[in-house]
């Protein structure tokens, strides 16, 4: 199976040392001085779970015309970023590939759909991982909190997807395949928007929202925002998900912050703001669901 991976930063690195053991059959999409690194010394990964590794792979390249069509294509880009990857990229995918985005949020799958404009298989994919990139080709992945999960939003089948959730399983990357797909996506989602929203309007760490009772109604009131974002996509089984995140929130260290509320804090022109909050609140407009909690954030720092 020919698998290209998009992006080889923290999650990129990531899957890649999940298939270590194919290495030859992948190709890594990366391009300048990455580029440059990744062909001479390969990819350094750092991990509990997966051990530490030198991936090497059969092919690095940023040329559609050397890459040629792929089986698999993991978009591991980050989210401002991936219209531009996939209107390169069209050119290496074809009917039978399988597409598997890798971004926060809920929309990526319909939004990669759209961008490619061609026939293809695009999955409903997430991964839990807490990596960082230490410099140019090499990777850190920490924690026990590492999985994958794959499959499709109608239910369909899809052996491709399969044998690749086997593929990573063997190289020690817990991986799932179409169990409760949007469900699982979407208690992600809850978690990792929620907080940010917390963690953005009141511009603070965990420690400042848990102490004061106010903040913390806030975020629960995101929660629900979600929850019912969620009922009105089709989503089931998420009653629980306000109290059990609430409670969950309690119990972070109090410097705890999420990644997107990191990259806001240091200034960077480029985040995933308008893709993890924006979508959410586009999406309520949609389906005429009420978010007054997201709605407030996300007009705050928009109108910033």
């Amino acid at each position: 199976m020919k698998i290209a991976i998009l992006g080889l930063g923290a999650v990129g690195a990531t899957v890649a040392g999940g298939l270590k053991k194919y290495e030859k059959n992948l190709i890594f999409i990366a391009r300048g001085e990455t580029k440059k690194v990744l062909k001479r010394e390969g990819l350094f990964l750092e991990s509990e779970k997966l051990g530490n590794q030198r991936i090497q792979p059969g092919l690095v390249s940023d040329d559609p015309k050397e890459i040629g069509l792929v089986d698999v294509l993991f978009l591991c880009s980050k989210s401002y970023g991936l219209e531009t990857a996939c209107q390169k990229y069209r050119d290496i995918i074809g009917e039978n590939t399988l597409v598997v985005p890798l971004q926060n949020g809920i929309m990526s799958s319909r939004y990669v759909s759209d961008w490619l404009n061609k026939k293809c298989v695009v999955s409903d994919s997430f991964i839990y991982c807490f990596s960082n990139i230490v410099e140019k080709g090499h990777v850190i992945n920490r924690g026990e909190l590492l999985r994958i999960g794959i499959g499709f939003a109608d239910g369909k089948d899809n052996e491709k997807a399969k044998q690749l959730v086997a593929m990573l399983n063997e190289g020690g990357l817990p991986s799932d395949y179409g169990q409760d797909i949007m469900k699982a996506l979407w208690e992600k989602y809850a978690m990792m928007c929620g907080n940010s929203c917390a963690f953005i309007y009141f511009d603070c760490e965990a420690g400042e929202i848990q102490k004061d009772t106010k903040k913390m109604e806030f975020l629960r009131g995101i929660y629900e925002d979600i929850l019912r974002l969620a009922k009105a996509s089709g989503v089931k089984g998420m009653e629980e998900m306000p109290d059990k995140y609430y409670q969950h929130f309690l119990t972070l260290p109090p410097q705890t912050i999420s990644s997107l509320y990191r990259d806001i804090r240091e200034g960077k022109e480029e985040t995933e703001f308008e893709w993890v909050v924006g979508g959410g609140c586009k999406l309520a407009q949609e389906l005429g669901v009420l978010v007054p909690y997201m709605k407030k954030v996300y007009e705050g720092k928009a109108g910033k």
